[in-house]
């Protein structure tokens, strides 16, 4: 065997396994992204700059920026405010709840991290369907959706978006703006809430609370 083939095997390898430690989740997914790099840089893959040169890569700069932006925004309560609306406008029928649901996680997903969305509102919608006495899988699925629709509305919404635009500017193709591609993301947006909206309630089991 070639070292060329070798070389082949050992990252295939890795990316396998790599793939196997994310699916069973033994260790966080930092960890495991972390191992990944060092395994490569042991076993001579990498050399030790490739494998931590994007920690100085400014699209992963911008992605913790994001988050500690995130975190900030939840501590001062605002987005608690949200279970007041939701509780308001939401009403009795599953599809309003959605829709509502929507309304609210979506443009907030635009202006800050769709996970950070998702961590803050995850207990907000567990409340709201112990008080309504739904299950809570009926609301949970539409909202990670919803976050990831409203994320796509600006650069900044998803960690996705951020990434590409560094790799855009490092290929010569300039960064994303933030609002370059807003004009489809509300449409898409605005079709994938009213699909969820309409089409979910068809689609989820009816488990019992």
């Amino acid at each position: 065997m070639s070292s060329e083939t070798l070389d082949i095997v050992i990252t295939l390898s890795v990316v396998v396994m790599a793939f196997v430690l994310f699916i069973v989740e033994r260790f966080p997914a930092d960890i495991t992204a972390l191992g990944v790099m060092v395994t490569l840089v042991v076993l001579g893959q990498v050399e030790p700059e490739e494998g931590i040169a994007g920690f100085s890569n400014p699209a992963t700069i911008t992605v913790m920026a994001m988050f500690i932006l995130s975190a900030g925004v939840a501590r001062t309560g605002v987005l608690q405010q949200a279970s007041v609306w939701l509780t308001q406008w939401g009403g009795h029928t599953l599809r309003r709840q959605i829709f509502v649901l929507g309304l609210i996680v979506g443009p907030m997903s635009g202006l800050i991290n769709n996970t950070a969305v998702v961590s803050v509102f995850l207990p907000v919608v567990e409340d709201f369907c112990q008080q309504h006495r739904i299950s809570p899988s009926k609301l949970l699925m539409p909202l990670s959706f919803a976050t990831i629709l409203g994320g796509m509305i600006t650069v900044v919404g998803t960690s996705t978006s951020v990434l590409a635009s560094g790799l855009s500017a490092e290929k010569g193709f300039g960064e994303f703006t933030m609002f370059q591609f807003t004009a489809l993301g509300v449409i898409t947006f605005v079709i994938g809430l009213a699909y969820l909206a309409l089409v979910t309630p068809l689609l989820m089991p009816n488990r019992q609370v």
